[in-house]
C-alpha cells in the first residue's frame, strides 16, 4: 500500500472511532509530514482525498479539519446511541452531584491530600465499611480490609495470593463469568474449571467434586448475587452444596459481589463471606458499579490472606488514592444508603423488566432470558442459531451492540449467546434495533 494510502486510511480509522471529532483540527502539513515520514506533496494528497471523501474540510489559511458530516458513518452514530455492548452502567442514570459537592468540601479541608497516601487505604472509609458489612451478616473487622484501585485490583490481587506458589494452579469458576476475572486467569497461566450455572441458578457440583478430591482444583471463584452477565443469584442449594466443598477441602473461595447494592429488592442474599469462620473467603466489592465508576474505589476482605494481599498491594499500585475514597467516606458518613442509590436500583429494576418483556414477545421459547435481580445485565442464550461474534458486525452495521457469549466462557462455550446492557434499554424508543436483534437471533 503507497504512503498516500496509508495515511488515508489512517485518518478514516481515526474519525469514525471517534479519536477525532466533527470540528477537530487536524495536524498541520508541516507536522503530518514530520509523524509519518512523509513528504509534502505526500501529506496534500493524502488530505485532499480525506476532503474528496467528505471527511474532512480545508479552511483558509487555517488547515483542515474534521467535517461537520464525517466524524462518523450512520451505522456508527446509531450504535452511539445504542451501546448493548458497553460493560459500563449507563452514566446518564447517576446524579453525581452529592458527591462532586463531597469530593470539594474534603479537598479544601485537607489539601494536603495530595501529598498523603495510606497504604491500606483510609482508615475512616475502612471503618464505614466494616460498619455496613454488620447488617450483611459479615461482621468484618476494619483492620482486615483493603482499599484498592476498583474491584478489579481486588480480584487480582485475590487471584494471585491463592495461586502464586503452585506449579499448575487451576480455579473452578462459575460460568457464565464475568471477562475481566478470565482475562486476569489467562494472563496469570491459571487454568480453569468451568462450573456452569443454569438460569434456574442451580450448579452442577460433579466435576469440582472429583477435581478437588483429585487435587487439580486449588479454589473456587463465584459471583454468587447479581451474576456477570446473567444479573442472577445461585439457588439455595447450589449456595450450599458449593459451600460444604469449599469447607470439606478447605479451599479458597474468591467471591466477587460487585453488584450487592444494585439489588432490584433489598435486602440482597447474604454472600459466602457472612458464612465465613477459617478466612478462607477473600471478599471483593466495589463502589465503581453504583457511586462513582470514575473514582475507581474498591475493596478486599481476604481473610486469612491478608499479609499476602498487603505485600502484594504495596509492591504494585502501592496505594489507592486519597481523595477519591475520602469524597466517598464524606458521602457514608451518616451511615446511610447513597444519595439517588434506591432510585437508580428502581430504574434498572424497571429497564430490565421492559427490556425482557419487549425480547420475551418477539422471540421463540428457545431463546431463554435471565430474569436479573440486580445489576444491569440481560443474558440471552440458545442451544443453536447465529454465532454471535459473527453476528456482532452485522449488528453494528444496524446500529446495535452486545457482548458475544464467548467472552464469558474460558473453553469457547457461549457461541450462541448474548449480554445485554439493561441500563441503556428504552425499549419504546428502540423498536427497530429489537425487532432487527429478534430476527437475526432465529435466522436459521
Amino acid at each position: 500500500m503507497s504512503k498516500y494510502a496509508t495515511l488515508v486510511d489512517f485518518f478514516v480509522a481515526a474519525i469514525e472511532h471517534g479519536s477525532y471529532r466533527a470540528g477537530d483540527a487536524l495536524p498541520s502539513l508541516r507536522r503530518l509530514c514530520e509523524t509519518h515520514g512523509v513528504g509534502m506533496n505526500t501529506a496534500k494528497r493524502a488530505y485532499y482525498e480525506l476532503e474528496r471523501q467528505g471527511y474532512v474540510e480545508a479552511l483558509p489559511r487555517a488547515g483542515f479539519r474534521v467535517a461537520p458530516g464525517g466524524a462518523a458513518p450512520a451505522s456508527a452514530n446509531l450504535a452511539a446511541l445504542l451501546p448493548w455492548g458497553s460493560p459500563f452502567i449507563n452514566p446518564a442514570l447517576f446524579d453525581g452531584r452529592a458527591l462532586a459537592q463531597a469530593f470539594v468540601r474534603v479537598q479544601r479541608r485537607y489539601p494536603e491530600l495530595l501529598a498523603r497516601h495510606e497504604l491500606l487505604g483510609l482508615d475512616a472509609l475502612r471503618r464505614q465499611l466494616a460498619r455496613r458489612s454488620h447488617a450483611e451478616g459479615m461482621a468484618l473487622d476494619w483492620d482486615q480490609l483493603v482499599i484498592t484501585c476498583g474491584g478489579m485490583e481486588a480480584l487480582a490481587l485475590a487471584v494471585q495470593v491463592v495461586t502464586h506458589a503452585l506449579a499448575a494452579p487451576c480455579l473452578a469458576v462459575t460460568t457464565p463469568a464475568f471477562p475481566g476475572l478470565l482475562g486476569v486467569l489467562a494472563q496469570h497461566g491459571i487454568a480453569t474449571l468451568a462450573l456452569p450455572v443454569g438460569l434456574d441458578g442451580a450448579l452442577d457440583l460433579a466435576p469440582l467434586a472429583q477435581g478437588l478430591a483429585e487435587g487439580r482444583v486449588h479454589g473456587i471463584a463465584v459471583m454468587a448475587n447479581f451474576q456477570h452477565p446473567t444479573g442472577q443469584c445461585l439457588s439455595d442449594a447450589a449456595r450450599d452444596a458449593l459451600w460444604q466443598l469449599a469447607e470439606r477441602h478447605d479451599v479458597p473461595l474468591i467471591e466477587d459481589d460487585a453488584y450487592r447494592q444494585l439489588a432490584f429488592a433489598a435486602p440482597a442474599p447474604a454472600p459466602f463471606k457472612a458464612r465465613d469462620t477459617a478466612g478462607r473467603v477473600l471478599y471483593c466489592a466495589t463502589f465503581s458499579k453504583s457511586l462513582a465508576p470514575g473514582y475507581r474505589v474498591g475493596w478486599i476482605a481476604p481473610g486469612r490472606y491478608l499479609d499476602a494481599v498487603c505485600r502484594l498491594k504495596v509492591s504494585t499500585t502501592l496505594a489507592s488514592p486519597l481523595p477519591n475514597q475520602m469524597a466517598i467516606a464524606e458521602l457514608l458518613a451518616d451511615g446511610g444508603d447513597p444519595p439517588g442509590l434506591r432510585r437508580l436500583c428502581q430504574q434498572l429494576a424497571d429497564r430490565a423488566a421492559a427490556l425482557r418483556q419487549a425480547l420475551a414477545e418477539r422471540l421463540p421459547p428457545t431463546v431463554r432470558l435471565s430474569t436479573p435481580q440486580g445489576g444491569y445485565f440481560l443474558w440471552l442464550e440458545q442451544d443453536a442459531g447465529p454465532d454471535s461474534q459473527t453476528l456482532l458486525a452485522e449488528a453494528q452495521a444496524h446500529g446495535l451492540h452486545f457482548a458475544p457469549g464467548a467472552l464469558f466462557h474460558p473453553d469457547g462455550a457461549g457461541r450462541h449467546d448474548l449480554r445485554l446492557n439493561l441500563s441503556y434499554a428504552e425499549p419504546d424508543r428502540q423498536l427497530a434495533a429489537l425487532d432487527w436483534l429478534a430476527a437475526a437471533l432465529t435466522r436459521r
